[in-house]
């Protein structure tokens, strides 16, 4: 089983706002509020619609498959609008049963060989502090350099990603 990684299209709308509600809700249990992780499984087609209308205004969406489902996604901008010369990773998220396979550094490596490839020299990501992935990025050799409020309520560690020292050695354990 070789995972793909493609642009996302239109026809992965509803698939992808369902693994959103779900990465979510076992990602973000007890860091957010429950009513907010409710509401993402609640309004799925919403969602859904959501992402069939932005697809044109996110040009830079990646999913991850794996025999044609969608375990994991990447979004990011290349210009991001709060760190100048920046790109900026949105979203980086892989299913809780795909975790610890090497597929999160899979989409980091991808996207980071696409900045490359722009001169963009410096990567953003944020992660809500008591989420796990904080280790991810430090594993990846990001430093924090602030934090914000999410949602005016949950604290955000944002880190700068020096990709040109980041090992980027594909490390796919269950291929």
């Amino acid at each position: 089983m070789t995972p793909i990684i493609r642009k996302r299209k239109v026809e992965d709308s509803n698939e992808l706002a369902h693994s959103i509600a779900l990465v979510w809700n076992t990602t973000y249990k007890g860091i957010v509020d429950d009513a907010f992780l409710k509401e993402l499984i609640d309004n799925e087609n919403e969602s859904a619609e959501r992402l069939r209308n932005n697809i044109n205004e996110q040009p830079d969406y990646y999913i991850l498959t794996l025999q044609n489902k969608i375990i994991g996604w990447i979004y990011y901008t290349l210009d991001s609008n709060k760190y100048e010369n920046a790109a900026e990773i949105h979203s980086l998220y892989i299913l809780k049963e795909y975790q610890g396979n090497g597929y999160g550094k899979l989409l980091y490596n991808y996207i980071v060989k696409n900045i490359k490839k722009k001169g963009i020299k410096k990567l953003i990501i944020g992660c809500l502090d008591g989420n796990s992935s904080n280790n991810f990025y430090k594993h990846l050799g990001g430093k924090y350099i602030s934090n914000h409020l999410f949602k005016e309520k949950y604290k955000e560690n944002i880190y700068y990603l020096n990709y040109k020292t980041t090992n980027l050695i594909i490390d796919i354990k269950k291929i």
